[in-house]
């Protein structure tokens, strides 16, 4: 459907509410959708659909923000055809690792042993947490994880002393630092690199019957990353205040000036085949994939760089 003056329906859903999906936020509030003709209706992914690939082929969103990782697990579990991939949103993971305030510094060797909170909503986290330890000589298996914890209850298990160590996104680390005189232990984005951490998706069906809009979203996409990386983390944390409204706005400043100091959020919106293997990297080594998945399996470089043309 198409309405007046080729203005376009579009419903764009997240996984989750975080810091760390502000290309998304500012993609919305600023009004770069707007401006390309589309009107958006925007949503977290409700619990009805484990995740928003779901969503997509249960026809409940039209493009939503995702982990590749579930693309290249459902090919590599033998799916004829699984979601595409076609813009970039996180270009490194966007998690860390906090634990008690010590007097101490920090060492890798301070897991063995320790009790550890990982995230527990999405199997991709605690795979790139698994990375960054093997990579710096500690065997995931001799952390003991308190496991199945949502984000709320793992924040009072931590502060419960229940455990060492949390592993958390933003604004919800900022909060834990603040608040509960944690100390930062990792950060697992410059730990693990660059890699094509989450992007935005959508089926086949629907990028054949809608090119247009397709292109129209991801230009106004790419407008909205070039304002992202012009602006200081004030502005840009006033622009997407509205999406966090149980939260201090000098948190949100902290956490997105966090995620553009350790360029979590790419400059333009290109899903780059470097990248990808990165990411299949992490899931080969967490035992998540068998085979590696074709780059051109799950994502379509073209839009992006038709859209940029």
């Amino acid at each position: 459907m198409t309405t007046s003056l080729g203005r376009q329906p579009l419903r764009l859903m997240e996984t989750f509410r975080s810091v760390f999906y502000t290309p998304i936020h500012v993609s919305v509030a600023g009004g770069f959708l707007d401006k390309e003709g589309l009107d958006v209706t925007f949503s977290t992914c409700p619990p009805q659909f484990p995740h928003p690939l779901s969503a997509l082929l249960h026809e409940a969103a039209d493009i939503t923000q995702s982990g590749i990782m579930r693309s290249i697990i459902a090919s590599d579990w033998g799916a004829e055809s699984a979601p595409m991939h076609f813009a970039k949103i996180n270009a490194r993971d966007g998690f860390f690792v906090l634990g008690k305030s010590n007097s101490s510094p920090f060492k890798w060797e301070d897991f063995n042993g320790a009790k550890v909170i990982p995230v527990g909503f999405s199997p991709m986290p605690w795979a790139s947490f698994q990375y960054a330890l093997r990579a710096n000589g500690i065997e995931p298996s001799r952390l003991n994880l308190i496991s199945g914890l949502g984000l709320d209850e793992a924040i009072t298990a931590f502060r419960q002393g229940q455990a060492d160590f949390i592993h958390l996104p933003e604004p919800a680390a900022e909060q834990v630092l603040a608040q509960d005189g944690a100390d930062l232990a990792v950060a697992l984005g410059p730990a693990n690199g660059h890699i094509a951490y989450s992007s935005f998706a959508a089926t086949n069906k629907f990028l054949a019957a809608k090119p247009d809009l397709v292109i129209r979203f991801t230009q106004g996409y790419a407008r909205a990353l070039e304002w992202l990386a012009a602006n200081d983390a004030a502005t840009v944390a006033g622009a997407i205040k509205e999406f966090f409204p149980g939260v201090e706005l000098e948190l949100i400043v902290r956490s997105v000036d966090r995620y553009k100091t350790q360029e979590t959020w790419p400059i333009e919106p290109s899903l780059n085949e470097p990248e990808y293997q990165g990411l299949q990297d992490i899931l080969m080594a967490a035992g998540m994939v068998q085979e590696r998945q074709a780059y051109t399996k799950v994502v379509r470089p073209d839009i992006v760089q038709q859209a940029l043309s």
